[in-house]
């Protein structure tokens, strides 16, 4: 056997019987059944499930906690009609903001809305150490609760400071970042590492502790200048990037077009442009290496300290950087040499694979447009997917507690002791009004307890969808190209509508085939992202090497599988597609299939992935550096600079080109990558049904029969 004929008819390897001829099969199969409905009810089911999930979170969760500063009694600045001419939130002793548990129970420090932050730093604690500081001038400077009267001198300020913690024992200079006071301390603001008011007078409050309080916080005040700019940068540069990314998409398309007549060609000079390549890069290390003999120094051993006390320029001097890259180098060369060599029918095959998937899409342009019916359903369930977060991340219940209830009220307010539950609209109707000295004060917001689960559920359903819908499409494109492959006469018989026809048949017959599918890389994703948090987790304790080094190879073990069952789901979604059978039977027939061909496929999905690879890059590439030249005003053509945009940060326009360009790109050669997939699956099914007689014509190509010595008998005229 020559490796490009036909399996025995036993199979190899006892990888199942090959295909027999089937009079009756002229495509994808017309009359089909409904495949896994367990799967699709189960998904169904599900989907509801999560409706559920966001009714329950919008009742329940209110975003705006999240997005707007609230207050000590849960009063959300600038939105409630208490505070909405105070916007900022100011917090009495940010220090105290410095511990970790903050970032989950919240700063202890009493916190009120403000109309606007502090201008200067003011140390009031002296004045509740003596009450002759406390002038109504000084009393005029304190900032207090609301409804708390600071100028009210039949209240001492030790009773303002030090009993209630109605005022603030000190404020700081503050700068306005997210809607909150950060503290924005100069070097006149510093002496001896000690915080100092507007009097000069050293406070009892580090620099340290202040800094730390904020960054606990998570904003600093350099953040907000930092958006204003960027959003100006985009603002100003939206139309670069439109232009940009609208040209990356011509291109991709026009590169599509290209790849029908001129396939072998780029993929034979981008395999030898590489191994020519290699063979460069090994003469040329050889000669460095030669060179730096007899160097002072040269034949020091490599020391990986040195990138760290010399700079990695270091390693460039030593005969034993360039002898590794030279071997490495060597390596490589040999075996691109070797699969060059062994393989070479095989890349014929693979190339006219290539060549045939061309003409495929290019007879359906509009598969070209299909990909971006799910990716918008895609963008729908993240959308939905982060909204729900927040409305969960945002969902509990206002605490209150009895904050002051004096000795003479406890039998008007009978049923509540001091620092009670209480609810405030019943504790004004039935306290308050006898005993008006009573406070039912907001203490913060209780989560529910059910929330780590409502996040697992949303963050599950996410997953699921996403892969749900990513297969949709592939068994869609599937049918078209596999309706395109197994029509005989491609110039007069190809059907009308192949995308709307392998639409109707997905949606009508195969939701649960999908379900099962993507249910299954839904799970693996979990686990790997569970895998993921722990493996971060460990790596903050010195002492679990030996769990890291587990963790580290369950997580290599996961993308192993994830990528294995990906590539077993996208043929069985082309065996569905074809056939229509349920997700066992497809995976099992197209692993077999692939088994019988194993080398073919090897050739096939390199040389595909390393021609679409090439592709992405040339034409990501190209347009980023094409946008980093024109908006970097090194364009030398005269009156061009009038219309580049001024940028304060040229790399965010140039980032966003990069990203969007990428996905474009990988967008449309998607839709090819699947269509030489499918093809080559009905290629080699085509190989073990037909052998080219007048009954059993090849499908085939010419120029595939001619790579493989095959050709069909002349069909005699009726």
């Amino acid at each position: 056997m020559t490796g490009i004929e036909t399996a025995a008819p036993g199979g190899v390897a006892g990888y199942g019987q090959p295909r027999t001829y089937d009079p009756s099969f002229h495509g994808p199969v017309k009359k089909r059944s409904c495949t896994d409905i367990l799967c699709a009810i189960l998904f169904f089911v599900f989907l509801v499930g999560w409706a559920l999930v966001a009714a329950y979170a919008i009742f329940y969760g209110d975003p705006e906690i999240l997005v707007f500063p609230t207050d000590s009694d849960g009063r959300k600045c600038g939105r409630d009609a208490e505070v909405a001419d105070r916007p900022f939130l100011l917090y009495f002793d940010i220090s105290q903001c410095s511990s970790p548990l903050v970032l989950i129970a919240g700063c202890p420090t009493p916190q009120v809305c403000v109309a606007r932050c502090p201008q200067e730093s003011v140390l009031a604690l002296p004045y509740a150490l003596d009450e002759r500081l406390c002038t109504p001038e000084a009393r005029r400077r304190l900032t207090c609760r609301p409804g708390v009267d600071a100028t009210d001198t039949r209240r001492s300020c030790r009773s303002l400071l030090r009993d209630t913690d109605d005022c603030a024992p000190y404020t700081l200079r503050s700068a306005t970042v997210l809607g909150r006071c950060v503290p924005n301390l100069g070097l006149t603001d510093v002496s001896d590492g000690k915080v100092t008011d507007a009097d000069g007078r050293q406070m009892d409050v580090t620099v340290e502790s202040v800094y730390k309080g904020a960054e606990r916080m998570g904003v600093f005040v350099s953040l907000k200048g930092f958006g204003t700019e960027a959003f100006s940068d985009y603002r100003s540069s939206w139309w670069v990037i439109v232009i940009a990314l609208v040209a990356c998409m011509l291109i991709s398309l026009l590169w599509i077009l290209l790849m029908r007549y001129v396939a072998g060609f780029m993929i034979w000079t981008a395999l030898l442009g590489t191994l020519a390549a290699l063979v460069c890069g090994c003469v040329y290390t050889f000669i460095r290496y030669r060179q730096l003999s007899g160097v002072p120094g040269s034949d020091a051993k490599i020391n990986p300290l040195d990138a760290f006390t010399k700079g990695f320029d270091s390693f460039l001097q030593l005969r034993q950087t360039w002898l590794i890259f030279f071997i490495v180098l060597c390596v490589l060369c040999v075996i691109l040499l070797l699969v060059v060599l062994i393989l070479c029918k095989r890349l014929r095959v693979a190339i006219e694979v290539i060549d045939q998937a061309s003409r495929a899409v290019t007879s359906t342009l509009s598969t070209l447009a299909f990909p971006l019916l799910p990716w918008l359903l895609q963008l729908c369930a993240v959308a939905l997917f982060t909204t729900l977060a927040l409305y969960i991340a945002s969902m509990g219940r206002a605490r209150y507690l009895v904050s002051n209830l004096p000795a003479r009220c406890r039998n008007t307010c009978a049923g509540y002791s001091f620092n009670a539950t209480c609810e405030p609209d019943t504790f004004e109707s039935t306290c308050r009004v006898q005993c008006p000295e009573a406070e039912c004060r907001f203490v913060q917001y209780e989560k529910f307890q059910v929330i780590p689960y409502l996040h697992a559920y949303n963050i599950f359903a996410l997953f699921w969808t996403l892969f749900f819908l990513s297969a949709f499409g592939e068994m869609v494109l599937a049918g078209t190209f596999s309706s395109w492959y197994w029509t005989f006469d491609k110039s007069k018989d190809l059907p009308k509508t192949p995308l709307m026809d392998s639409t109707s048949r997905t949606f009508r017959y195969h939701m649960g085939t999908l379900a099962f599918g993507s249910l299954i890389i839904a799970i693996i994703r979990v686990i790997r992202v569970t895998l993921e948090y722990i493996y971060k987790k460990c790596k903050r304790h010195p002492g679990s090497s030996v769990a890291r080094a587990v963790l580290c190879c369950c997580r290599c073990c996961m993308w192993c599988l994830e990528k294995f069952m990906r590539f077993i789901n996208r043929n069985a979604y082309i065996m569905t597609a074809t056939y229509g059978t349920n997700f066992c039977s497809s995976a099992k027939d197209a692993f077999l299939l692939i088994m019988r061909n194993v080398l073919r496929v090897a050739a096939v999905d390199a040389v595909c992935d390393f021609l679409l690879f090439l592709g992405k890059a040339v034409i990501t590439v190209g347009i980023t550096v094409a946008s980093f030249f024109f908006l970097d005003h090194r364009i030398p053509i005269r009156g061009l600079d009038k219309f580049v945009p001024n940028t304060h940060y040229s790399w965010l326009p140039i980032v966003t080109i990069a990203i969007g360009c990428f996905f474009i790109s990988s967008l449309f050669f998607s839709v090819y990558n699947m269509a030489v997939d499918t093809l080559f699956l009905c290629f080699l099914e085509d190989l073990e049904r037909n052998d080219g007689t007048e009954e059993k014509p090849y499908f085939m190509s010419k120029d595939m029969m001619k790579i493989l010595g095959k050709r069909n008998k002349r069909i005699k005229a009726d």
